[in-house]
């Protein structure tokens, strides 16, 4: 066997590669689902936790939370922000950090999009079984402290 067919003999089991591509089917999935809202799933998510803090959060945290880099963050913060669903503010205390928090037309956009996302998870789950969704969450959830 040559080397270039023994390495990718094991591609299969690669967790990395195996992962990218469930992620893109999974986005494409809540993407769909999403559509009638107008927003997409990686903007459902950052609207959402967003939301979680009234008195707005900064971009700092937000990458710290989602677990994304600042740069990422501050682009789709900017596509949010130029679509109207968020308002991004300078800090009082500290000119050079922003409080980003949701506006009226983000608050409303989650709002429709709520029962869209609770229906396309609740197919995920009854497609897997419920039994295996949580302890996928698990895996994905020792997977995350690999950080």
């Amino acid at each position: 066997m040559s080397k270039m067919t023994e390495n990718n003999s094991k591609l299969h089991e690669c967790a990395c590669r195996n992962l990218r591509m469930t992620t893109r089917v999974i986005t494409q999935y809540y993407d769909k689902a999403l559509q009638p809202a107008g927003i997409k799933s990686a903007q459902y998510s950052l609207l959402n936790d967003i939301s979680v803090k009234e008195e707005g959060i900064s971009v700092n945290e937000l990458a710290e939370h989602a677990m994304m880099d600042q740069t990422t963050v501050t682009r789709n913060i900017e596509l949010l922000r130029r679509n109207g669903l968020v308002k991004v503010e300078i800090e009082e205390k500290d000119s050079r950090k922003k409080r980003i928090t949701v506006s009226t037309d983000g608050k409303a956009v989650l709002a429709a999009a709520l029962p869209l996302w609770k229906v396309a998870q609740a197919e995920l789950e009854q497609t897997v079984g419920r039994e295996e969704y949580e302890n996928f969450l698990k895996t994905l959830s020792v997977l995350k402290k690999m950080k």
